[in-house]
């Protein structure tokens, strides 16, 4: 009898184990959320987020604790400043031993929508975090969804843009850095709406979109994962471009995907502007999809795993809502 408890015991501290250290989540993660960013630092992982055009941050350990974790204020913009409103998807990185945050914010008006960077003193992401300033180029045209990637040992700076002054097409723009603030070299352009996909959900009076660039690298191999169509439709999607030559510099060393690599299906509508991250060994992508069809902006956050193929990315379909999704944890 003691022996039979004894294994009993034993079995309920693994399981309890177990349990620890994995978890079922289901889609939606979050029943109100865009632009989703999520940042893994150690075992935590840290959500970057926007609303009422204030940055705000959630540090957790598991992707659960997001909906009840305490959310702390990092950055409430200088009223009638030219970053005062309309503050978009902020993006938190660590970078030389400080944590910095790039988003865009404009006065109001669309067309002076510029990128802006935050940083902290030093490495502790609880200190306050000051703002640094504008973050542009030469050129100094409208831009939003800056992301900052290092690559053999270069620090470089991608967002979405416009070639001049007119709302008519979101490119895709890459850059140098001489840090973490500043830009040193010109823009370059390595990708424009070139396919129908692209362009759905666009009129004469709406532009065509590539924007919400970001980077997922792979045994050396660099890839740009990107969201395209009109973002207010029902057709926005994920396209990647992939690294085939030497210098991210070059818009000829950029090669695009013909066909979006993340799209709508029979139960998620509108997969788009994600971000990616790394749970012991397993890759998953955090993207917002529209609550509904027709819902436009009003949008949910969403996570699943996703495979490599043939040393790509490869995201599979968008899971239906609600089935079990596991997490396993060191």
């Amino acid at each position: 009898m003691l022996k039979y408890s004894f294994t009993i015991v034993l079995l309920c501290l693994f399981i309890n184990t177990y349990a620890q250290k994995s978890e079922i989540v289901v889609n939606p993660i979050l029943q109100k959320g865009a632009d989703p960013w999520v940042y893994t630092h150690g075992e935590t992982l840290h959500y970057c987020y926007v609303r009422r055009d204030t940055v705000f941050l959630k540090s957790v350990n598991r992707i659960s604790e997001l909906t009840q974790a305490k959310e702390r204020s990092i950055w409430i913009p200088q009223k009638g400043t030219a970053y005062a409103k309309e503050v978009w998807a902020p993006e938190l990185h660590f970078l030389d031993g400080r944590w910095y945050v790039y988003v865009a914010a404009d006065d109001g008006k669309n067309e002076n929508h510029r990128m802006y960077v935050l940083a902290t003193a030093g490495a502790n992401i609880n200190d306050e975090f000051s703002f640094i300033g504008k973050i542009t180029d030469k050129s100094d045209k409208w831009a939003i969804d800056g992301s900052a990637f290092k690559f053999k040992g270069k620090l470089y700076f991608i967002w979405s843009g416009w070639e001049g002054d007119q709302n008519v097409q979101q490119n895709l723009y890459i850059a140098e850095m001489d840090g973490p603030t500043s830009i040193k070299s010109e823009r370059v352009k390595i990708s424009q709406p070139d396919y129908e996909w692209e362009k759905r959900g666009s009129s004469k009076d709406l532009p065509t979109i590539n924007e919400g660039p970001e980077i997922l690298e792979r045994n050396g191999k660099l890839f740009l994962i990107y969201s395209a169509a009109g973002s207010w439709s029902d057709h926005y999607c994920l396209g990647m471009l992939e690294l085939t030559g030497d210098n991210p510099l070059s818009a000829s060393a950029w090669s695009k995907i013909s066909k979006p690599v993340f799209e709508s299906n029979e139960v998620v509508t509108s997969p788009g502007h994600a971000s990616f991250i790394k749970i012991n060994k397993q890759d998953y992508i955090v993207y917002h999809s529209a609550r509904r069809k027709g819902a436009g902006w009003d949008r949910q956050v969403n996570i699943q795993p996703f495979d490599w193929k043939n040393g790509k990315p490869d995201f599979g379909t968008p899971m239906p809502y609600g089935t079990n999704i596991e997490l396993k944890y060191k």
